[in-house]
């Protein structure tokens, strides 16, 4: 760890060194970007036009419909005097870096979920948008509103770090992140890094990570609204709105969705979610963004006492979420820019099940937590081409964890409640060589924690741009960690305060071809090993008990393909396939990864035509496909480790935009969508089944 720490060092001071020898003679460094992208085929619409599979290099973000916005995450610099030139269909992410850049300029593996692609299929659901990535598996325990988490490349909830406009938002007590009532709604773009980021992101983000970027405002006020209800008294109403007035520019949405539910008694669920992003432009220089973010939702629980009958009549789960963020952006010089923001997020999480003839005992959880902080980066660019950052993360957290559970002699009460401090600091090198034939990033980050103390992580990443032949080659490593959860530490009868933080090390590396604009293929290899995994071991205290202990590692390798291609004008066919295999040490045989598939796969057929009855109508049809294979989980009733069957699901939507300004109406959609098309009986956690088919409609009004 400490020789990559000195070689990142080494490569930092030595890239400053030479930067000003770095930039081509005569060619600025916006002219390199252009023509290293252009001359790939990857700033070309491609044709898997609506499929994002987004390699950090070569290939670009697939996507297709409307121009591409740029990024507005609040990781991003602030806005500079010289802004490099943006092609009309270039991609450029935030999350791979902390700093703006192309895709084709970065080594590491980076996908994103554009807002054209969540709209022409008219995806609700963070869960459901990122089911199409490559790598990324979601796993719901039941119907809408249930729990959601999402793991990559064969990882725990726990080791991928969920972030909202650059806030990381996963939970101090168990250190996943549900996503069941987090919506598409306002949201300009999904970046997903895949692989590990705690050179950048610190802890938890051993997998990935998954940021969730609301747009800025612009142009004059544009105001939306979209209505639709179906089958099961399943309603969604949607209001949005964005725009910009002088130096302010707008952004927001507000939701509210509601079901009963596939099951005949305690299925329903509803969720309010509301969300603004306001930016002020102070001078040319600074400035000032708003974010927040609150949801308010319920959800019956009728799987929470499966162990004992398949349907719980009373549980119910009430959640309330909120996030606020700040941020300051200032260009100090045409070389040196900077920003910082502080944040506050607060997730509340209520659980009541009172008792009935199945399940006499009454249970209550009652699970408040908090994350308050701040982070302060300056950006400095040497030469075109040549950036260096530096920055800061401060976070307070704590939770108040509280179970009451009462049965007929045996009445229990479980509480504690536990708060630390995670301070970091990080640097980072960007350098391209050689007129742009080599994009090189080193860096690391060095963590402190108020109850294990000091890890550093570094990386590593390589982009090569083999223009002549439209190729691409790219490679990184990357090391990660896992601070313990709250519930892993402290949890009475569980948790383990002598703990020690998962410590990871990653590596991969691939290619992407392009054949003009009609065709592209990208392959991918990664292989990641984590020590001291975190798993629940048999312990002494009595007969079948199990406590927290660092006594597993675990080995994980596999292979991310994604093609695409233009079949005909306007019918594109796009997808991924994702081959896992996983090696698993620990104390116990019966101590091993669950719902993780060997094999996945994902596939988006997609056909867009215009002036079909009318100059300025439209159609868009997309069919899209999903396959998990066979993978262990635990038998909720014997709790035993046991295979779980694969499944395919089939979804269909159809819109028909009308084309038609009216008065103050500037177009009107008619839509449907139907989901599980084929009616498949299948559950993607045991013992939790998913819902049926489900089939919506519904119109969207634009003003």
């Amino acid at each position: 760890m400490w020789r990559a720490l000195l070689l990142s060092l080494g490569w930092f001071f030595v890239s400053a060194m030479f930067a000003p020898c770095n930039a081509g003679a005569g060619e600025t460094g916006a002219a390199q970007v252009v023509r290293a992208v252009s001359s790939t085929g990857a700033a070309t619409n491609p044709p898997a036009a609506s499929a994002v599979s987004a390699p950090a290099s070569g290939g670009g973000a697939h996507q297709s419909g409307a121009k591409p916005r740029a990024a507005n995450a609040s990781a991003e610099p602030p806005a500079r005097k010289k802004k490099r030139h943006k092609l009309p269909l270039m991609m450029f992410v935030v999350t791979a870096t902390r700093m703006e850049q192309a895709l084709s300029e970065i080594g590491t593996t980076t996908s994103v979920v554009s807002s054209s692609q969540i709209t022409s299929q008219k995806i609700n659901t963070v869960g459901n948008a990122l089911r199409q990535v490559p790598g990324v598996q979601i796993i719901q325990s039941g119907g809408a509103g249930t729990e959601t988490d999402a793991t990559i490349r064969g990882s725990t909830a726990a080791q991928t770090l969920v972030m909202v406009d650059g806030v990381a938002v996963n939970s101090g007590a168990t250190g996943g992140f549900d996503l069941s009532n987090l919506t598409t709604d306002d949201l300009s773009r999904i970046e997903v890094v895949r692989g590990a980021g705690g050179a950048l992101y610190g802890s938890s983000a051993i997998g990935g990570v998954i940021n969730l970027i609301t747009g800025e405002g612009e142009g004059p006020l544009k105001m939306s609204y979209e209505s639709e209800g179906g089958n099961r008294a399943t309603q969604r109403q949607i209001l949005e709105f964005d725009g910009a007035d002088g130096r302010l520019a707008y952004t927001g949405a507000l939701s509210y969705f509601s079901t009963t539910g596939f099951r005949p008694r305690n299925d329903s669920s509803d969720n309010l979610e509301g969300s603004t992003r306001l930016d002020y432009h102070l001078t040319e220089d600074t400035q000032i963004t708003g974010f927040a973010r609150y949801i308010r939702s319920n959800v019956s629980l009728v799987d929470f006492s499966n162990y004992l009958t398949p349907v719980d009549p009373n549980a119910h789960q009430r959640r309330e979420f909120m996030l606020y963020n700040g941020v300051v952006k200032h260009r100090f010089s045409d070389r040196l820019d900077g920003r910082m923001n502080v944040f506050f997020v607060r997730d509340d999480l209520r659980i009541n099940d009172t008792p009935f003839p199945a399940n006499p005992a009454f249970q209550r959880d009652m699970i408040p937590e908090e994350d308050r902080g701040g982070n302060g980066e300056l950006h400095y660019e040497w030469a075109e081409g040549v950036r260096s950052l530096i920055g800061f993360d401060f976070k307070d957290r704590w939770v108040r964890s509280t179970s009451i559970f009462d049965e007929p002699g045996a009445d229990s009460t479980t509480a504690f409640h536990a708060r630390r401090q995670e301070y970091a600091g990080y640097v980072e090198q960007e350098g391209r060589f050689f007129k742009g034939l080599l994009y090189v990033t080193g860096g690391f980050r060095v963590d402190g924690n108020s109850q294990f103390g000091t890890e550093v992580s570094p990386s590593w990443s390589v982009a090569i741009p083999i223009n002549k032949w439209g190729v691409t080659l790219r490679g990184s490593y990357a090391e990660g960690f896992r601070a313990p959860s709250f519930n892993e530490l402290y949890f009475p009868d569980f948790g383990n305060p002598a703990l020690n933080p998962e410590i990871s090390s990653e590596y991969d590396g691939g290619f992407t071809k392009t054949f003009g604009e009609r065709l592209s293929f990208t392959a991918t290899y990664f292989s990641r090993r984590v020590h001291d995994l975190i798993v629940a071991a048999p312990c002494t205290t009595y007969p079948g008990c199990v406590m927290a202990a660092n006594a597993g590692r675990a080995d994980v390798q596999g292979v991310e393909l994604v093609p695409s291609a233009l079949l005909l004008p306007g019918l594109t066919l796009s997808g991924n396939f994702t081959v896992i295999d996983g090696t698993h040490k620990s104390v116990s045989p019966e101590i091993r990864p669950i719902r993780v598939p060997r094999h996945s796969a994902f596939g988006l057929l997609q056909y867009e035509r215009h002036a079909i009855l009318r100059p300025h109508d439209g159609v868009t049809a997309s069919l899209s496909y999903l396959f998990v294979g066979d993978r262990d989980d635990i038998n909720p009733v014997t709790s035993a480790i046991q295979n779980h069957a694969g499944y395919h699901l089939f979804d269909l939507t159809l819109i028909y935009d009308t084309g038609v300004a009216w008065q103050r109406i500037r177009d009107e959609q008619l839509f449907a969508r139907i989901q599980n098309l084929l009616d498949r009986n299948y559950a993607e956690a045991l013992g939790f089944p998913s819902p049926p088919v489900n089939f919506v409609a519904g119109v969207k009004v634009d003003f």
